[in-house]
């Protein structure tokens, strides 16, 4: 009951003292616009590419996350303020064979100025100690923005001081296409891509199952907290 007080409170802190993440692309720099800008993408690409390590098995098949990103760009070359928030993440995974799970995740949410989607797709393969994870996924609906993006991972589970925990690594190849900013000295374009570490834990409280999880690469890091629920 304390760990659930506690999370209600950090996130509601996040919401008095920070925003929704900005896809206003305007507010950026021309003369620095792809550093500027490659946060923003870098968060929506590892939002949309995480995947909730769900033990399912042929008693729980299903599986239901939701789960809230919070970024912050350690470079500090943005043109938005830390922390990057995205609205809440609903995710589904499904186990088709022993080993096999498909998924999908989505959000939809709207910043006060237009709506914004974050989406994704792919498949798990688990074994008795390890995952791993594909991810295909887009950001759609920001004025200037559009992101493709390919998400794969690698993840161990250990038990770490009594406790379950998780450690990997993953690798995230995306395109973001500029779009209504009408300037000849900006890029139509930005494509690149980025190598992250993981680490994770996974917690019960009040017959509430909570993961939380970090993605970590030198420029931006990420946290997520994740409540899930298993069925049938």
């Amino acid at each position: 009951m304390i760990f659930r007080l506690l999370i209600y409170c950090l996130i509601f802190t996040s919401f008095l003292t920070s925003q929704w993440i900005s896809f206003d692309l305007s507010k950026a720099d021309a003369a620095t616009f792809d550093k500027q800008v490659e946060p923003t993408i870098i968060s929506s690409v590892l939002t949309g590419g995480r995947s909730t390590l769900l033990n399912l098995t042929p008693n729980q098949r299903l599986g239901i996350a939701v789960s809230m990103p919070i970024g912050w760009d350690i470079a500090k070359t943005s043109y938005q303020l830390n922390p990057f928030i995205h609205p809440f993440m609903v995710e589904g995974q499904f186990l088709i064979t022993e080993n096999l799970v498909l998924k999908g995740k989505m959000n939809m949410f709207s910043n006060g100025e237009e709506s914004v989607q974050v989406a994704g797709y792919g498949c798990n393969y688990f074994a008795n100690s390890w995952f791993s994870s594909v991810s295909i996924g887009w950001l759609e609906g920001p004025k200037h923005l559009r992101v493709r993006f390919v998400d794969t991972t690698v993840t161990m589970k250990r038990a770490l001081f009594n406790m379950p925990a998780f450690f990997g690594a993953g690798f995230n190849k995306y395109r973001g296409n500029i779009l209504g900013l009408n300037s000849d000295d900006l890029p139509e374009e930005i494509e690149n891509s980025i190598s992250y570490l993981i680490a994770g834990t996974e917690l019960q409280f009040s017959g509430i199952d909570i993961e939380l999880q970090t993605q970590i690469h030198f420029k931006f890091v990420q946290f997520n907290v994740t409540i899930f629920r298993l069925f049938f």
